[in-house]
């Protein structure tokens, strides 16, 4: 592993969100060449079995992951819009991570998608004016069990005859954006204006007493660590109240390096992981070929997570 340049910490396949089998990211990895690997699929393990086995075939060296929610919503300042919202993203990394432990977090998510955060996103979907879908029990459990962003949230912005009601709300909020643009990335938009913390359908999507203290508790008991998910950049944005309120509440770690990691922001939180006695990840959030984001940040040297990182981790977890 000397001449190892490549590592990715954070990234997704089918088994959440991302477009790309397990095999073929694994594949895209050699091409690459990145060498240490965490797969994070969203709320769910499913793929780590596959994972974990080509990894050793292909000789990747490996930690298993996954990428969970927890909330600091009873905190006012948590509501900000500028920043992450009350209930940000982490992920949990380990060298066997017990899966067994794992299936009550689950349990618990699914019981809330299911009967709070998917009707009341819904209800306050039609209360903005467009027109959904009326789900049975069953119909709402087949939007659950894959632990992915509910496919009809999707749904409901990509249908033609919603397209006037989402263009009146997006412009009522920036005027600047046009039908056309609406109409082609008709769910991005419904992300920014219609689902967004402080729009007409934000509903918390983890309840507010699955706090991150209660986040540690689930990645110790699972013989993980827990760190804070994509600090920065487009997607978390943490303020320093923020940060140090995880660190209060028990966090282990912070991932440092990501694709859209500015180098200021990577050396913040480099520096703030040292001040604070915290593990240090990164990892690329690769969602498929067709996002931005690259395995191993290849096209972007400055993102890219050294190995040191990915030694220290394997040596020091479980934390």
């Amino acid at each position: 592993m000397e001449t190892c340049k490549l590592v990715d910490l954070h990234f997704h396949s089918v088994h959440s969100d991302g477009s790309e089998t397990v095999s073929s990211i694994i594949e895209e990895a050699e091409r690459r060449g990145v060498c240490a690997l965490a797969l994070t699929d969203h709320n769910n393990g499913n793929g780590v079995s596959e994972f974990v086995a080509g990894c050793q075939k292909q000789g990747i060296e490996y930690l298993e992951g996954v990428e969970i929610y927890g909330s600091f919503a009873e905190h006012e300042w948590s509501w900000d819009y500028q920043f992450c919202g009350p209930v940000p993203d982490l992920t949990i990394l380990g060298r066997e991570l017990d899966w067994g432990v794992f299936r009550a977090y689950q349990k618990m998510l699914v019981k809330y998608w299911a009967n709070y955060w998917i009707p009341e996103t819904l209800k306050k979907i039609e209360g903005a004016g467009l027109r959904v879908p009326k789900l049975n029990k069953d119909q709402i459990w087949d939007q659950v069990k894959d632990f992915g962003t509910p496919s009809v949230f999707h749904d409901v912005p990509k249908n033609p005859e919603n397209w006037p009601a989402l263009i009146e709300l997006v412009q009522s909020f920036d005027s600047a954006v046009t039908e056309e643009e609406i109409r082609q990335k008709p769910v991005r938009w419904a992300n920014r204006h219609l689902y967004a913390i402080g729009k007409p359908a934000y509903v918390l999507r983890a309840p507010q007493e699955w706090t991150i203290e209660s986040a540690v508790q689930l990645a110790e008991d699972m013989e993980g660590a827990l760190f804070i998910a994509h600090p920065g950049g487009e997607y978390g944005n943490w303020s320093e109240r923020h940060l140090e309120f995880a660190v209060e509440q028990g966090v282990h770690g912070i991932e440092v390096y990501q694709y859209f990691h500015s180098p200021d922001q990577i050396k913040r939180f480099k520096s703030f992981a040292l001040r604070h006695d915290l593990l240090v990840s990164g990892g690329s959030d690769y969602h498929g070929t067709n996002g931005k984001p690259t395995l191993g940040c290849w096209n972007k040297e400055e993102s890219q997570t050294p190995w040191e990182v990915f030694k220290q981790l394997q040596e020091m977890l479980p934390w």
